[in-house]
């Protein structure tokens, strides 16, 4: 009984013993977890600041705006313009609304110089000249003439207050009726320096009436906005269908980015003000997949 008694004793110690190794062990590995999971982590911790150090992050307000994205593209404006041009154009254009300017249906956009315009310019300049001369000497050679008569008026007007004489107050007013007539005269057309102002001002009439009918005015067929800027694509770039811009199509255009045309010398034309596309090559993904409402 004695040597069950010890064996059994003998045989619990061991268990004892062998639970306490496992335990020992399982604590073991979660002492080795938890530093590997301690050590992981400060490796994590020191490789972000590493990071942060070589690239630190800016720091910003932030303010009230929108969120987009950008993608650099040449462009191509169209828009809806109608050339305008005369019969005349070879003969140079007189601008009537400038580069810019707005302009209603049936107002006058410009016109062609005329065949005679530079000789009748000038002799329309000469005129004036020789107007400006005439003015200025009949001022100079009758006021003195205009001031006696002026008095004279005066003088027979303050007689006939103290008259009582029925036919003196009629040869008086006689008298001032021929000086009024006299300073209508001198002061008007049948003075001679009166009748060579007529006839240069008829003149200079006679070459503006040639010069006005000689030139091409150019109508505004419609309202909007007027350019000289003629670069040949008005009735290439069209709004009315789209269907025929293709990539092929606009790399096929031949203009300069920023290119800059010339004024035209010879047509107008007139752009619509209130519709504006542009068209544009763009290969990034987002642009592919966008959809047009």
């Amino acid at each position: 009984m004695k040597d069950k008694i010890k064996e059994k004793t003998n045989n619990t110690a061991k268990n004892n013993k062998s639970k306490e190794k496992i335990s020992n062990i399982k604590i073991d590995k979660k002492k080795i977890g938890i530093i590997l999971i301690v050590f992981l982590v400060t490796i994590y911790i020191i490789y972000k600041v590493a990071n942060l150090i070589r690239n630190p992050s800016e720091t910003f307000f932030v303010e009230k705006g929108k969120i987009y994205e950008e993608e650099n593209a040449i462009g191509y404006i169209l828009r809806d313009e109608q050339v305008v041009k005369g019969e005349n154009y070879k003969n140079g254009i007189l601008q009537i609304k400038t580069e810019g300017e707005k302009v209603a249906k049936g107002e006058a956009i410009f016109r062609y110089y005329s065949n005679k315009e530079e000789s009748l310019t000038k002799k329309i300049e000469e005129l004036d000249i020789k107007i400006d001369e005439a003015m200025s000497n009949q001022n100079t050679i009758f006021v003195s003439d205009l001031k006696i008569l002026e008095n004279q008026i005066d003088e027979k007007i303050d007689s006939t207050y103290n008259l009582n004489d029925l036919q003196k107050i009629k040869e008086y007013k006689k008298d001032i009726n021929t000086y009024i007539i006299k300073k209508a005269k001198i002061a008007g057309e049948k003075s001679p320096a009166g009748s060579y102002l007529k006839k240069l001002i008829d003149e200079r009439s006679k070459y503006e009436n040639e010069l006005n009918s000689g030139a091409e005015y150019i109508i505004s067929p419609r309202s909007g906005v007027v350019s000289y800027r003629v670069d040949g694509y008005e009735n290439t770039l069209t709004t009315e269908n789209f269907d025929y811009l293709t990539k092929d199509f606009l790399k096929g255009i031949k203009l300069k980015v920023g290119q800059v045309v010339a004024t035209s010398q010879e047509s107008g034309k007139i752009i619509d003000n209130f519709k504006c596309y542009i068209a544009c090559i763009l290969n990034s993904e987002e642009a592919k997949q966008s959809k047009v409402r």
